[in-house]
């Protein structure tokens, strides 16, 4: 099986030690958004996608 978006951005988060908080105020967003992202409720908006890539130097292909 896969990897989904939501284990791969809460992977990321992890590997920077962040928790959900730092994380999504880091993203410009809020933590129940991020939750729910982690959680693979909702897909990340284009703005989230782009705030991954520039703070945390994510290539967008591989998510």
């Amino acid at each position: 099986m896969s990897e989904t978006i939501g284990t791969r951005v809460k992977k990321i988060r992890k590997l920077n030690e962040l928790i959900q908080v730092e994380f999504s105020s880091l993203l410009g967003i809020s933590q129940g958004r991020l939750s729910e992202i982690e959680k693979d409720i909702t897909k990340p908006s284009a703005e989230t996608l782009i705030a991954l890539r520039k703070r945390f130097m994510v290539d967008l292909n591989e998510l």
